[in-house]
């Protein structure tokens, strides 16, 4: 589909910060009075997500249905003209197949003034009848492995020999679930590349190299239940630590 910032159903990939920003200034140029002064009351809003023209959805878990029952009875009717509406659904890649098909009708067809934006790191993730009727914006952005190198290092070089420290750190950030779901495949792509560097160069691939992607690919499958991102971090360091560790003489 031909990329066109006016199109009524937008899909936008980056990292959550980045998405936030470029979206909350969107916004601000599409209805502040004074070209996104950042000052004004509207812009203010905007920033604040109290505008009443600008619905934010956002999962816990997943989408409900119910949630996407209120944007389609919120965009049932006709506007007046210059009014306008704006949906926004972070995270994406959050929605449910069942939520997915019933809110369709509605981004494919909308009346004058509705706009969807679908916010997501993980494009891929979406079904594919959400993807098909959206423009897509790409934004480059920081990866996940770059914002967090200091964190991840353990995994990074395969050497579990501070626990302590790890922890610490692990204390001081505000990981969650969905993070953890996109370091996890991240570490998992990382480390699958250096295997095929490996067999390029060499005629095996190091047993540490290979534990490495088994134990990550044990965790993409194993994810983070709602409040356990710690914990599964805790666990992955220990598993990590106890696959790639010398044996013993």
């Amino acid at each position: 589909m031909i990329n066109n910032i006016k199109h009524p159903t937008q899909l936008w990939t980056g990292d959550p910060q980045t998405l936030n920003n470029k979206i909350t200034l969107h916004l601000q140029n599409k209805l502040c009075k004074k070209d996104a002064c950042q000052t004004c009351v509207t812009c203010t809003q905007i920033t604040n997500k109290e505008h009443p023209w600008i619905i934010w959805t956002t999962p816990e878990r997943s989408y409900t249905l119910e949630q996407i029952d209120k944007i389609i009875s919120m965009s049932s009717f006709k506007l007046d003209t210059d009014e306008q509406r704006f949906f926004i659904l972070p995270q994406a890649e959050r929605l449910t197949d069942q939520c997915s098909n019933r809110l369709l009708k509605t981004i494919e067809e909308p009346f004058a003034g509705y706009n969807f934006f679908f916010l997501t790191a993980r494009a891929q993730a979406l079904p594919l009848t959400i993807q098909s009727r959206c423009v897509v914006q790409r934004f480059q952005s920081k990866t996940n492995l770059e914002t967090y190198r200091d964190f991840l290092q353990p995994f990074l070089n395969s050497k579990f020999t501070d626990p302590i420290n790890f922890i610490k750190k692990l204390d001081a950030l505000e990981i969650k679930e969905q993070e953890t779901k996109e370091l996890t495949d991240e570490l998992f792509d990382y480390w699958s590349s250096i295997i095929k560097d490996e067999i390029q160069s060499e005629d095996s691939v190091s047993p540490t190299t290979q534990n490495m992607v088994t134990v990550l690919q044990q965790a993409i499958n194993n994810p983070p239940m709602t409040g356990s991102a710690k914990i599964f971090w805790k666990n992955l360091y220990i598993t990590a630590h106890n696959a790639t560790k010398a044996p013993k003489n």
